[in-house]
């Protein structure tokens, strides 16, 4: 059976840094979401010579000035977005601008993955208030995929153990209410015995897990796959449990494709097999890794 996609008349905006070098951010998530059939509005919010881990000092252009000129084109030429999807903003104006935005639109879905930290830690190029805003950008969203440092400084709740899923139902009912109604929060990066993923809760106030097997060293941009997949299967008006599944089953692929592969890590994410996955699903309703 073929899917459906939501109208594309109008593009999915999507808001996140793009680097001239490396598979990540806004370098993943235009060619999945557009093998998704999206139509796009691409909003960078910084421009760097190379992501900004592995290959020293990026050289970087500030498009704050830039992002609401462009906000003011798009309303004279009566461009409107119907989704949205966002990963690292990192200024407060922009986290600011963006949020305005998004409150003027009529959005069917907005996707926040609020990269801001990890390890009990703010990324050091962010001021530490950055939390705040980003919180406000947060009540527009219909789905947030934090990591657990960022649910904590989004919350304020700090999280002890993750040794089980009851542990975490209180820092994921501290999110839930401060999105729009029926939204929901996914906490990702969560390890649990011998796998790796993210919690939610479902519909009867479950918390839920869904994790692939732990593969060694570090994938830079596997959060982006990840929120970017999710995004597209939402847009296919996938229930929340089963776009998260396809998801992680997608994103695995993608890091299994990129373990494998001989160029280095910091290059980013190997998107062959998931972009095949999707055009199966595209045409058959089947996200299998190969086209049969």
């Amino acid at each position: 059976m073929t899917r459906v996609s939501a109208p594309t008349q109008s593009p999915v905006l999507v808001a996140q840094d793009l680097s001239a070098v490396s598979a990540i951010s806004m370098g993943v998530a235009v060619p999945l979401l557009t093998a998704f059939g999206q139509q796009l509005a691409i909003l960078p919010t910084s421009l760097l010579s190379t992501q900004t881990e592995g290959f020293g000092q990026p050289a970087s252009a500030d498009l704050t000035t830039w992002l609401p000129a462009t906000f003011a084109h798009w309303q004279a030429q009566q461009i409107q977005t119907h989704g949205v999807l966002t990963g690292y903003l990192g200024r407060n104006q922009i986290v600011d601008q963006l949020t305005e935005f998004i409150q003027r639109q009529n959005e069917q879905l907005v996707v926040i993955d609020p990269v801001m930290g990890d390890q009990g830690a703010l990324y050091p190029d962010l001021p530490a208030d950055y939390p705040d805003h980003m919180r406000q950008l947060v009540h527009a969203a219909s789905v947030i995929v934090p990591n657990l440092t960022e649910a904590e400084f989004l919350t304020g709740h700090q999280v002890t153990a993750t040794d089980t899923l009851q542990s975490l139902l209180p820092i994921l009912d501290a999110l839930q209410v401060q999105l729009q109604p029926d939204g929901h929060a996914i906490i990702t990066g969560i390890t649990l015995a011998d796998q790796q993923g993210c919690v939610w809760l479902d519909d009867h106030h479950h918390v839920q897990f869904i994790g692939r097997p732990i593969l060694a060293g570090h994938f830079f941009g596997s959060g982006d796959v990840f929120a970017a997949l999710l995004t597209g299967f939402l847009l296919h008006r996938e229930p929340l449990d089963r776009a998260i599944a396809l998801a992680t089953r997608g994103t695995f692929w993608a890091l299994l494709d990129t373990n494998n592969a001989p160029r280095e890590r910091r290059y980013g994410i190997v998107l062959s097999s998931v972009m095949a996955a999707i055009a199966n699903y595209q045409q058959v309703g089947q996200f299998t890794p190969r086209l049969n």
